[in-house]
């Protein structure tokens, strides 16, 4: 059946209306939602929390570097101090899973002359690095490793850097204490501006710093000097700061 051309094109008219609207219904339920989830009126405030607190961690770096004729030789004589070294820190009370080989080489001391290369000896090194913990009550144990490592046979004390064992813990207080600011602050610009302070909309970390661990060596990162006669260093922890930066976005009415 063939239908006149008026008519086909009127019901094509329609569905196209028919279509526009339901579009536009779909679009007016989208940003009633949107404006729900979101209100128009917030206000958005930033603060830093900080947490002060003595490290409790230290993170020795330490090494032995042997030289000798033979490769075979600096090896033997190189892992010979090392494991006396890891036994006498094992004897202090450093757990096996706070002790790891960090570094460990050989190489050939070369002289040249006359454009050639001559091999004059081999070197071997080899860090090991120790964990501490407890310093925070006390760095007697630290002193003892410390001067204890250096009559063992250690050449190398590449630092001694002091942290946290669980810094995330002093993260979340700082976070806290951020968004704790934020909100005081935010009800004072409220009432300021004569309005009523609402719900939290939005938390996010707009960034912060965290103290890096404490660093103790000659210079900047330097080895720390070693003497004839081992004397147990002084080493005193401190203070550590960590920072966390919180925005908060809250409802104003």
């Amino acid at each position: 059946m063939n239908l006149p051309k008026w008519l086909v094109e009127g019901l094509g008219g329609l569905l196209v209306a028919f279509v526009a609207l339901l579009i536009a219904d779909k679009a007016y339920s989208l940003t009633q939602t949107l404006q729900n989830k979101n209100p128009k009126n917030t206000i958005s405030v930033s603060a830093e929390g900080k947490v002060s607190a003595i490290p409790d961690l230290a993170t020795v770096n330490l090494g032995v570097l042997t030289q000798g004729d033979t490769a075979e030789r600096v090896q033997s004589e190189n892992s010979q101090k090392i494991n006396k070294i890891i036994d006498f820190v094992k004897q202090k009370g450093i757990e096996r899973d706070d002790i790891s080989t960090s570094q460990f080489n050989i190489y050939p001391n070369q002289d040249y002359r006359d454009g050639k290369a001559t091999i004059t000896g081999y070197q071997a090194n080899q860090t090991i690095t120790i964990k501490v913990r407890g310093v925070d009550k006390s760095t007697e144990k630290l002193g003892e490793v410390l001067a204890g490592v250096t009559s063992n046979g250690a050449n190398q004390i590449n630092g001694v850097s002091l942290g946290f064992d669980d810094p995330d813990d002093k993260r979340q207080e700082a976070r806290k204490l951020a968004i704790e600011k934020a909100k005081a602050k935010a009800e004072e610009l409220a009432k300021a501006s004569g309005l009523r302070l609402g719900k939290v909309v939005n938390v996010s970390e707009s960034g912060g710093f965290s103290g890096p661990p404490i660093a103790y060596g000659e210079g900047s990162g330097g080895a720390m000097p070693l003497y004839d006669k081992a004397v147990s260093p002084n080493i005193e922890p401190g203070n550590q700061d960590i920072t966390a930066t919180m925005m908060v976005v809250f409802e104003v009415k």
